[in-house]
Protein backbone atom coordinates (compact mmCIF):
# COMPACT_ATOMS: atom_id res chain seq x y z
CA UNK A 1 0.00 0.00 0.00
CA UNK A 2 1.36 3.61 -0.85
CA UNK A 3 2.40 6.11 1.88
CA UNK A 4 1.00 9.48 0.84
CA UNK A 5 2.84 11.97 1.58
CA UNK A 6 1.69 15.40 3.11
CA UNK A 7 4.18 17.19 4.47
CA UNK A 8 5.23 20.24 2.32
CA UNK A 9 5.48 23.96 2.61
CA UNK A 10 4.88 26.58 0.05
CA UNK A 11 5.44 30.55 -0.31
CA UNK A 12 5.61 33.13 -3.30
CA UNK A 13 6.59 36.06 -4.40
CA UNK A 14 5.91 38.63 -6.96
CA UNK A 15 6.38 36.20 -9.78
CA UNK A 16 6.73 32.63 -8.32
CA UNK A 17 5.26 29.90 -6.49
CA UNK A 18 8.01 27.67 -4.14
CA UNK A 19 6.72 24.52 -3.06
CA UNK A 20 8.76 21.96 -0.70
CA UNK A 21 8.19 18.52 -0.31
CA UNK A 22 10.54 16.91 2.09
CA UNK A 23 10.98 12.85 0.94
CA UNK A 24 12.91 10.63 3.09
CA UNK A 25 15.83 9.07 1.62
CA UNK A 26 15.87 10.80 -1.49
CA UNK A 27 17.17 8.79 -4.34
CA UNK A 28 14.77 10.04 -7.23
CA UNK A 29 15.29 10.29 -10.48
CA UNK A 30 13.28 12.62 -12.93
CA UNK A 31 10.43 9.84 -14.77
CA UNK A 32 9.41 9.37 -11.04
CA UNK A 33 8.68 13.33 -10.91
CA UNK A 34 5.56 14.58 -12.75
CA UNK A 35 5.19 18.03 -13.54
CA UNK A 36 2.77 20.03 -15.81
CA UNK A 37 1.06 23.36 -15.86
CA UNK A 38 -1.44 22.48 -13.22
CA UNK A 39 -0.54 19.13 -12.35
CA UNK A 40 2.82 17.98 -9.55
CA UNK A 41 2.77 14.42 -8.70
CA UNK A 42 5.72 12.45 -6.97
CA UNK A 43 5.44 8.54 -7.30
CA UNK A 44 8.10 6.54 -5.65
CA UNK A 45 7.23 3.25 -4.30
CA UNK A 46 6.02 2.96 -1.51
CA UNK A 47 5.87 7.12 -1.59
CA UNK A 48 3.11 8.93 -3.69
CA UNK A 49 2.88 12.63 -3.30
CA UNK A 50 0.36 14.77 -5.46
CA UNK A 51 -0.98 18.18 -5.72
CA UNK A 52 -3.78 19.84 -8.63
CA UNK A 53 -3.07 23.91 -8.62
CA UNK A 54 -5.50 26.35 -8.10
CA UNK A 55 -3.82 28.14 -11.10
CA UNK A 56 -2.16 27.18 -14.43
CA UNK A 57 1.63 27.87 -14.36
CA UNK A 58 4.20 28.89 -17.01
CA UNK A 59 5.40 25.12 -17.52
CA UNK A 60 8.41 25.67 -19.52
CA UNK A 61 9.34 28.68 -17.23
CA UNK A 62 9.08 26.58 -14.03
CA UNK A 63 11.58 24.29 -12.43
CA UNK A 64 11.86 21.50 -9.91
CA UNK A 65 15.34 20.69 -7.92
CA UNK A 66 15.71 17.03 -6.43
CA UNK A 67 17.59 17.76 -3.39
CA UNK A 68 18.88 15.33 -0.81
CA UNK A 69 16.57 15.31 1.59
CA UNK A 70 13.73 17.25 -0.38
CA UNK A 71 12.19 17.93 -4.22
CA UNK A 72 11.73 22.01 -4.64
CA UNK A 73 9.27 23.42 -7.39
CA UNK A 74 10.21 26.39 -8.63
CA UNK A 75 6.94 27.55 -10.38
CA UNK A 76 6.23 30.83 -12.74
CA UNK A 77 3.09 32.64 -12.56
CA UNK A 78 1.14 33.09 -15.57
CA UNK A 79 0.50 36.83 -14.34
CA UNK A 80 2.97 38.88 -12.13
CA UNK A 81 2.01 40.04 -9.24
CA UNK A 82 -0.92 37.05 -8.97
CA UNK A 83 -1.70 36.39 -5.61
CA UNK A 84 -2.38 33.18 -4.87
CA UNK A 85 -4.56 32.62 -1.55
CA UNK A 86 -4.30 28.74 -1.47
CA UNK A 87 -2.17 26.67 -3.53
CA UNK A 88 -4.57 23.65 -3.99
CA UNK A 89 -7.62 23.37 -5.95
CA UNK A 90 -10.51 22.55 -3.87
CA UNK A 91 -13.04 21.29 -5.96
CA UNK A 92 -15.03 17.87 -5.70
CA UNK A 93 -13.31 14.70 -6.41
CA UNK A 94 -15.20 13.75 -9.68
CA UNK A 95 -14.46 17.26 -11.32
CA UNK A 96 -10.62 16.93 -10.21
CA UNK A 97 -10.71 13.14 -11.62
CA UNK A 98 -11.53 15.07 -14.65
CA UNK A 99 -9.05 17.58 -14.49
CA UNK A 100 -6.43 15.28 -13.88
CA UNK A 101 -7.36 13.43 -17.10
CA UNK A 102 -7.46 16.75 -18.85
CA UNK A 103 -3.89 17.59 -18.20
CA UNK A 104 -2.33 14.15 -18.66
CA UNK A 105 -3.89 13.53 -21.97
CA UNK A 106 -2.38 17.74 -22.71
CA UNK A 107 0.64 16.65 -21.62
CA UNK A 108 1.08 13.37 -23.37
CA UNK A 109 -0.46 15.27 -26.68
CA UNK A 110 2.62 18.40 -25.95
CA UNK A 111 4.88 15.15 -25.27
CA UNK A 112 4.40 13.49 -28.58
CA UNK A 113 4.34 16.85 -30.96
CA UNK A 114 8.09 17.01 -29.01
CA UNK A 115 8.79 13.91 -30.60
CA UNK A 116 6.98 14.22 -33.90
CA UNK A 117 9.48 17.52 -33.65
CA UNK A 118 12.73 16.08 -32.90
CA UNK A 119 11.95 13.25 -35.67
CA UNK A 120 11.72 15.90 -37.94
CA UNK A 121 14.36 17.49 -36.77
CA UNK A 122 16.61 14.44 -37.05
CA UNK A 123 15.22 13.84 -40.76
CA UNK A 124 16.01 17.54 -42.28
CA UNK A 125 19.53 16.90 -40.61
CA UNK A 126 20.52 13.47 -41.86
CA UNK A 127 19.17 15.17 -45.05
CA UNK A 128 21.66 18.27 -44.59
CA UNK A 129 24.54 15.94 -44.24
CA UNK A 130 23.72 14.17 -47.36
CA UNK A 131 23.54 17.80 -49.37
CA UNK A 132 27.14 18.50 -47.84
CA UNK A 133 28.39 15.34 -48.35
CA UNK A 134 27.41 15.24 -51.99
CA UNK A 135 28.80 18.60 -52.39
CA UNK A 136 31.74 18.25 -51.10
CA UNK A 137 32.48 15.14 -53.47
CA UNK A 138 31.33 17.39 -56.00
CA UNK A 139 33.97 20.01 -55.40
CA UNK A 140 36.69 17.43 -54.57
CA UNK A 141 36.43 15.88 -58.06
CA UNK A 142 36.08 19.91 -59.52
CA UNK A 143 40.02 20.54 -57.53
CA UNK A 144 40.95 17.63 -58.83
CA UNK A 145 40.28 17.97 -62.29
CA UNK A 146 41.77 21.42 -61.87
CA UNK A 147 45.13 20.11 -60.58
CA UNK A 148 44.67 17.40 -63.51
CA UNK A 149 44.74 20.24 -66.29
CA UNK A 150 47.25 22.45 -64.32
CA UNK A 151 49.41 19.25 -63.99
CA UNK A 152 49.38 19.01 -68.22
CA UNK A 153 49.74 22.19 -69.10
CA UNK A 154 52.77 22.66 -67.24
CA UNK A 155 54.49 19.62 -68.86
CA UNK A 156 52.98 20.89 -71.90
CA UNK A 157 55.11 23.88 -71.40
CA UNK A 158 58.26 21.73 -70.45
CA UNK A 159 58.06 19.99 -73.07
CA UNK A 160 57.64 23.44 -75.75
CA UNK A 161 60.78 24.94 -73.69
CA UNK A 162 62.25 21.61 -74.28
CA UNK A 163 61.56 21.80 -77.59
CA UNK A 164 63.10 25.12 -78.37
CA UNK A 165 66.15 24.60 -76.46
CA UNK A 166 67.25 21.71 -79.37
CA UNK A 167 66.10 23.51 -82.53
CA UNK A 168 69.49 24.12 -84.25
CA UNK A 169 70.36 28.21 -84.22
CA UNK A 170 69.95 30.21 -87.31
CA UNK A 171 72.68 32.60 -88.30
CA UNK A 172 70.76 35.98 -88.83
CA UNK A 173 70.72 36.59 -92.68
CA UNK A 174 73.02 39.07 -93.56
CA UNK A 175 71.44 42.55 -94.98
CA UNK A 176 71.51 42.45 -98.80
CA UNK A 177 72.81 45.60 -100.52
CA UNK A 178 70.06 47.96 -102.91
CA UNK A 179 69.61 47.19 -105.65
CA UNK A 180 67.91 49.38 -108.40
CA UNK A 181 64.56 48.04 -109.77
CA UNK A 182 64.77 46.18 -113.04
CA UNK A 183 62.00 48.14 -115.64
CA UNK A 184 61.08 44.97 -116.73
CA UNK A 185 58.95 42.52 -114.18
CA UNK A 186 59.39 39.78 -113.46
CA UNK A 187 57.66 36.60 -114.29
CA UNK A 188 54.51 34.92 -112.29
CA UNK A 189 55.66 31.89 -110.61
CA UNK A 190 53.45 28.59 -110.77
CA UNK A 191 51.86 27.77 -107.90
CA UNK A 192 51.74 23.90 -106.01
CA UNK A 193 51.48 22.12 -103.11
CA UNK A 194 53.39 20.62 -100.76
CA UNK A 195 53.57 17.28 -99.31
CA UNK A 196 54.20 17.11 -95.78
CA UNK A 197 54.17 13.45 -93.89
CA UNK A 198 54.40 12.61 -90.29
CA UNK A 199 55.68 10.01 -88.51
CA UNK A 200 52.74 8.05 -86.38
CA UNK A 201 53.62 8.94 -82.60
CA UNK A 202 51.82 7.22 -79.50
CA UNK A 203 53.25 10.25 -77.04
CA UNK A 204 53.34 13.89 -77.50
CA UNK A 205 56.69 14.16 -77.10
CA UNK A 206 59.23 15.00 -80.65
CA UNK A 207 60.73 11.71 -82.12
CA UNK A 208 64.28 13.29 -81.34
CA UNK A 209 63.32 13.53 -77.17
CA UNK A 210 61.15 9.85 -76.98
CA UNK A 211 62.43 6.62 -75.96
CA UNK A 212 60.54 4.24 -78.18
CA UNK A 213 61.25 0.80 -76.58
CA UNK A 214 60.37 2.27 -73.33
CA UNK A 215 56.83 3.98 -74.86
CA UNK A 216 55.71 0.89 -76.71
CA UNK A 217 56.29 -1.21 -73.13
CA UNK A 218 54.31 1.12 -71.66
CA UNK A 219 51.30 0.64 -74.17
CA UNK A 220 51.72 -2.73 -73.80
CA UNK A 221 51.23 -2.98 -70.36
CA UNK A 222 48.59 -0.81 -70.30
CA UNK A 223 46.60 -2.73 -72.82
CA UNK A 224 47.08 -6.10 -70.94
CA UNK A 225 45.77 -4.61 -68.10
CA UNK A 226 42.52 -3.01 -69.48
CA UNK A 227 41.98 -6.61 -71.11
CA UNK A 228 42.48 -8.07 -67.89
CA UNK A 229 38.82 -7.05 -66.30
CA UNK A 230 37.56 -8.01 -69.89
CA UNK A 231 36.99 -4.87 -71.51
CA UNK A 232 39.24 -2.51 -74.37
CA UNK A 233 39.53 0.91 -74.95
CA UNK A 234 38.18 2.08 -78.17
CA UNK A 235 42.15 1.84 -79.93
CA UNK A 236 41.34 -1.88 -79.82
CA UNK A 237 37.46 -1.72 -80.65
CA UNK A 238 36.09 -2.34 -84.17
CA UNK A 239 34.12 0.49 -85.87
CA UNK A 240 30.73 -1.74 -85.35
CA UNK A 241 31.85 -1.68 -81.46
CA UNK A 242 31.93 1.95 -80.92
CA UNK A 243 27.81 1.43 -80.71
CA UNK A 244 26.29 2.89 -77.36
CA UNK A 245 23.75 -0.27 -77.29
CA UNK A 246 26.29 -2.46 -77.91
CA UNK A 247 28.02 -1.55 -75.29
CA UNK A 248 25.67 -1.75 -72.74
CA UNK A 249 24.99 -5.33 -74.05
CA UNK A 250 28.37 -6.59 -73.72
CA UNK A 251 28.35 -4.70 -70.12
CA UNK A 252 25.08 -6.61 -69.52
CA UNK A 253 26.88 -9.57 -70.44
CA UNK A 254 30.00 -8.57 -68.18
CA UNK A 255 27.29 -8.26 -65.23
CA UNK A 256 25.72 -11.39 -65.62
CA UNK A 257 29.33 -13.17 -65.43
CA UNK A 258 29.58 -11.22 -62.19
CA UNK A 259 32.50 -9.27 -63.72
CA UNK A 260 31.49 -6.01 -62.10
CA UNK A 261 34.71 -4.07 -62.73
CA UNK A 262 34.55 -5.14 -66.25
CA UNK A 263 30.43 -3.96 -66.44
CA UNK A 264 31.42 -0.54 -65.12
CA UNK A 265 33.97 0.17 -67.61
CA UNK A 266 31.59 -0.92 -70.92
CA UNK A 267 28.79 0.77 -69.52
CA UNK A 268 31.48 4.07 -68.33
CA UNK A 269 33.03 3.68 -72.46
CA UNK A 270 29.15 3.99 -73.58
CA UNK A 271 28.38 7.17 -71.39
CA UNK A 272 31.07 8.79 -73.25
CA UNK A 273 29.90 8.45 -76.08
CA UNK A 274 25.69 8.90 -75.06
CA UNK A 275 25.40 10.55 -72.25
CA UNK A 276 21.31 10.80 -72.82
CA UNK A 277 21.05 7.56 -72.33
CA UNK A 278 19.82 6.48 -69.59
CA UNK A 279 19.72 2.90 -69.32
CA UNK A 280 23.58 3.08 -69.24
CA UNK A 281 23.73 5.13 -66.04
CA UNK A 282 20.82 3.06 -64.52
CA UNK A 283 22.83 -0.61 -65.23
CA UNK A 284 26.08 0.69 -63.84
CA UNK A 285 24.41 1.65 -60.62
CA UNK A 286 23.49 -2.26 -59.88
CA UNK A 287 27.03 -3.03 -60.65
CA UNK A 288 28.53 -0.47 -58.32
CA UNK A 289 25.84 -1.56 -55.77
CA UNK A 290 27.00 -5.23 -56.21
CA UNK A 291 31.02 -3.14 -55.27
CA UNK A 292 29.11 -1.87 -52.36
CA UNK A 293 30.30 1.35 -54.09
CA UNK A 294 26.52 2.53 -52.30
CA UNK A 295 27.43 6.38 -52.61
CA UNK A 296 28.16 6.23 -56.64
CA UNK A 297 25.24 3.53 -56.94
CA UNK A 298 22.76 6.54 -55.98
CA UNK A 299 24.76 9.24 -57.67
CA UNK A 300 23.72 7.11 -61.13
CA UNK A 301 20.22 6.57 -60.04
CA UNK A 302 19.74 10.29 -59.58
CA UNK A 303 21.00 10.94 -63.03
CA UNK A 304 18.91 8.04 -64.89
CA UNK A 305 15.96 9.32 -63.05
CA UNK A 306 16.33 12.64 -64.25
CA UNK A 307 16.60 11.39 -67.55
CA UNK A 308 13.91 9.74 -67.26
CA UNK A 309 11.26 12.68 -67.87
CA UNK A 310 8.08 13.49 -68.88
CA UNK A 311 6.95 10.59 -66.43
CA UNK A 312 5.09 8.26 -68.73
CA UNK A 313 3.80 4.88 -68.99
CA UNK A 314 6.57 3.82 -71.38
CA UNK A 315 8.99 4.60 -68.28
CA UNK A 316 7.29 3.57 -65.49
CA UNK A 317 9.19 0.19 -64.64
CA UNK A 318 12.36 2.85 -65.12
CA UNK A 319 11.40 4.88 -62.66
CA UNK A 320 10.58 2.02 -60.38
CA UNK A 321 14.17 0.57 -60.52
CA UNK A 322 15.56 4.42 -59.78
CA UNK A 323 14.11 4.63 -56.86
CA UNK A 324 14.02 1.23 -55.56
CA UNK A 325 18.06 1.08 -55.73
CA UNK A 326 18.41 4.50 -54.90
CA UNK A 327 16.67 3.78 -51.63
CA UNK A 328 18.10 0.69 -50.73
CA UNK A 329 22.00 2.54 -51.47
CA UNK A 330 20.62 5.06 -49.03
CA UNK A 331 19.50 2.39 -45.94
CA UNK A 332 22.77 1.02 -46.86
CA UNK A 333 24.69 4.71 -46.10
CA UNK A 334 22.97 4.60 -43.19
CA UNK A 335 20.58 6.66 -44.12
CA UNK A 336 17.47 4.76 -42.93
CA UNK A 337 14.61 7.22 -42.93
CA UNK A 338 15.33 8.54 -46.92
CA UNK A 339 16.10 5.17 -48.31
CA UNK A 340 12.70 4.52 -46.79
CA UNK A 341 10.81 7.37 -48.57
CA UNK A 342 12.49 6.50 -51.68
CA UNK A 343 11.34 2.60 -51.21
CA UNK A 344 7.80 3.85 -50.34
CA UNK A 345 8.04 5.95 -53.60
CA UNK A 346 8.92 2.98 -55.70
CA UNK A 347 5.85 1.03 -54.55
CA UNK A 348 3.73 3.89 -55.28
CA UNK A 349 4.14 3.32 -58.50
CA UNK A 350 4.61 -0.43 -58.72
CA UNK A 351 1.58 -1.55 -56.25
CA UNK A 352 1.83 -4.70 -57.52
CA UNK A 353 5.09 -5.86 -56.87
CA UNK A 354 5.22 -8.32 -53.95
CA UNK A 355 9.23 -7.42 -53.47
CA UNK A 356 8.66 -4.08 -53.08
CA UNK A 357 6.05 -4.03 -50.08
CA UNK A 358 8.10 -6.45 -48.56
CA UNK A 359 11.36 -4.02 -48.50
CA UNK A 360 8.91 -1.33 -47.28
CA UNK A 361 8.09 -3.18 -44.36
CA UNK A 362 11.34 -4.22 -43.43
CA UNK A 363 13.06 -0.94 -43.93
CA UNK A 364 10.01 0.83 -41.80
CA UNK A 365 10.79 -1.59 -39.20
CA UNK A 366 14.46 -0.72 -39.10
CA UNK A 367 13.45 3.14 -38.93
CA UNK A 368 10.72 2.71 -35.85
CA UNK A 369 13.80 0.65 -34.08
CA UNK A 370 16.13 3.50 -34.69
CA UNK A 371 13.84 6.32 -33.45
CA UNK A 372 12.76 4.34 -30.04
CA UNK A 373 16.62 4.01 -29.87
Amino acid sequence: MPVILKDYTWEQNQDQVIVRVPFPDNRLCRKEVFTSAQLLKINKFPYYWEILLRYPVQEEASRCSLLENEVIFQLQKTESGQDWEHLELDCPKAERRRLKEELLADHQKRLEEKSKQRAIEKDQKKKDEISKQIERDSNDRTEAERLLEESKKREMERMEQARKKVLPRRDTPRPQPFKKPLSVMPSIRQSGAVQVTFTKRNFVTPKRESMEPDEQEWIRKQSLARKAVGFVDDGDLRPEERNPEWLKQKGDSFFQQKNYLAAISAYSAGIRLAKEYYSLYLNRSAAHFALENYQRCAEDCSTAFDLLQPPVEANRKARVACLARRGAALAKLGFLRQGFEEMVAAAKLDPDNDGLRAEVQMLQQKVEQEDSD
